[in-house]
C-alpha cells in the first residue's frame, strides 16, 4: 500500500506538472450552485486524487477482508486441533468451524480408543495417552478430564492394577469397582476396611482369619451363603474349640446351621432350620433324625 500511495502521487503530480507547463488554460464548473473556475492542470489533479482515494478505500477493504479471513482460518485450524483432542480425550464440547467446514466430517469420524497413537508435537498429550495404552500410568493433570472420561478411567484402571490403595479407593464407585475391591481386599488393613464400609469380599476375610476383629468382618459382609459355609469349612479344621467358631457366625443363620451340624449338634440345627423354614436343611436334619446318615459336603453338593 505504501508503494502504491508514492507511485500514485508522483504519477498525479507528473500529469498535473506536465499539464499545467505546456497547455495554458482554464475551465469553469458549476458545482452545487457555485461557478469554480481553476487551470485545467487543477482539474485533473482532482479527479485523480478522487480516484487515488477511492481506490485506497477498495485496496484497504479488501486488505482488511483478507486479514479477517486469514485471522478466521488461522482460528479454525486452532479449532479444528482442539475439536481432534477433545475427541481423542472424549470430551463433549467441540468448537465452532467458520470457514473450513468440510474437516467437520472428518473430525466426526475420529474416536479416542480406536486411535494407534505415535508421539506428536502439535498433540503433546498423546505420549500419556500412549503410556495409559501400554498399561503404563499417564499424567492427566493438565487435560483437567472429568472423572467418567474414558481415559481417566482406563488410568484409573492402571493404577489400581499396579497396586494403588488411593486408586482403587476412587474406583469403588466406578464400573471399575470389582477390580478396585480385589485389591482393597487384598492390600488394606481391616480396621481400615471396617472405618470405610468398604463392601468385604470373600477374599477379604480370607485374608484376616486369624484377626481378632473376624466376627466383626463376617457380620458386615454379604456374601453367598456357599461362600460362608465354604469359610466356615477352613475355619472349622483350624478352631479346637467350637463356640470360638460358632460365635463368630452367629449373625449368618446358613452357615452356622452348617456348624451345629458338623459339630453333631442335630436338635439345635433342625430347631433352628424348622423355626425359619430352611427346608435345604431341615430334610437333612430330618433324615439324620431316622438314623439315616449321609455326610453334610456330599449333602451341599449334590445335584439332581
Amino acid at each position: 500500500m505504501k508503494k502504491y500511495s508514492i507511485i500514485s502521487i508522483l504519477f498525479i503530480s507528473s500529469i498535473g506538472l506536465f499539464i499545467y507547463l505546456n497547455i495554458d488554460s482554464s475551465s469553469t464548473f458549476n458545482i452545487f450552485g457555485m461557478e469554480m473556475r481553476f487551470h485545467n492542470a487543477l482539474w485533473i489533479v482532482s479527479i485523480l486524487l478522487i480516484f487515488y482515494f477511492i481506490s485506497l478505500l477498495y485496496f484497504s477493504l479488501e486488505k482488511f477482508k483478507q486479514f479477517t479471513l486469514k485471522r478466521t482460518i488461522e482460528k479454525d485450524r486452532k479449532n479444528i486441533l482442539k475439536n481432534i483432542e477433545n475427541k481423542i480425550l472424549f470430551r463433549e464440547k467441540l468448537l465452532k468451524i467458520k470457514e473450513l467446514k468440510e474437516f467437520e466430517e472428518i473430525i466426526e469420524m475420529v474416536s479416542g480408543e480406536k486411535l494407534i497413537f505415535k508421539k506428536s508435537k502439535k498433540f503433546e498429550f498423546l505420549e500419556e495417552l500412549i503410556k495409559i495404552q501400554n498399561k503404563q500410568i499417564g499424567d492427566l493433570s493438565k487435560l483437567k478430564l472429568k472423572k467418567d472420561n474414558y481415559w481417566y478411567i482406563k488410568n484409573l484402571e492402571n493404577k489400581i492394577l499396579n497396586g494403588d490403595l488411593e486408586a482403587a479407593k476412587e474406583a469403588l464407585n466406578t464400573p471399575l469397582k470389582d477390580k478396585a475391591l480385589n485389591i482393597l481386599a487384598k492390600k488394606s488393613d481391616i480396621r481400615e476396611i471396617l472405618a470405610n464400609n468398604y463392601p468385604i469380599l470373600k477374599e477379604t476375610i480370607l485374608k484376616n482369619l486369624d484377626s481378632p476383629r473376624l466376627k466383626e468382618l463376617i457380620g458386615n459382609s454379604k456374601l453367598s451363603n456357599m461362600d460362608y459355609i465354604e469359610i466356615a469349612q477352613i475355619l472349622y479344621k483350624q478352631t479346637k474349640v467350637p463356640e470360638e467358631l460358632l460365635e463368630k457366625f452367629e449373625n449368618k443363620l446358613i452357615p452356622y446351621i452348617y456348624l451345629l451340624i458338623e459339630y453333631e449338634m442335630i436338635d439345635k440345627a433342625y430347631e433352628l432350620s424348622k423355626e425359619n423354614g430352611i427346608k435345604f436343611f431341615e430334610y437333612y436334619l430330618l433324615l439324620r433324625k431316622n438314623n439315616i446318615k449321609i455326610d453334610i459336603k456330599e449333602y451341599l453338593n449334590a445335584k439332581l
